[in-house]
């Protein structure tokens, strides 16, 4: 039979596995948010994140095959056509992805840049019509 203070004691280690638990739980939780863990990244490093994404970008174009086969011969002016085409969709598409990766990092940073500018084109244009005072 347990007397009343080891009773106690035990009910006292079992809050403290409990707070211990909760807190390994929280960080585990925490660590395993990949999300906000990319997030922080390119904000901390954005270079370094824009520079990776050009220098894949760039690897695709220039070593991809577009799904091209190897084995067809199409003519030389349709072979110059399509590698060109592809190179622009290639480019454009890399451009897009980092545009996309970027956005929400670079946008608290535009956002203001670009009211201000619509604001000053907007005044300007409406000094010009002799409508702003």
């Amino acid at each position: 039979m347990t007397t009343q203070s080891e009773l106690i004691r035990l009910q006292q280690s079992v809050r403290e596995s409990r707070i211990d638990l909760s807190r390994e739980y929280s960080g585990l939780v925490h660590e395993l948010d990949f999300r906000r863990r990319f997030t922080e990244s390119v904000k901390r490093h954005p270079l370094g994140w824009i520079g990776g994404a050009v220098s894949a970008g760039l690897l695709a174009t220039l070593f991809g095959t577009g799904g091209r086969k190897k084995n067809s011969t199409p003519s030389v002016a349709t072979e110059s056509i399509a590698a060109s085409t592809l190179g622009k969709a290639g480019w454009i598409a890399g451009a897009l992805e980092v545009g996309k990766i970027l956005f929400p990092v670079v946008k608290p940073i535009l956002m203001p840049l670009i009211t201000d500018l619509l604001g000053n084109i907007t005044r300007s244009g409406l000094a010009k019509r002799g409508r702003l005072p």
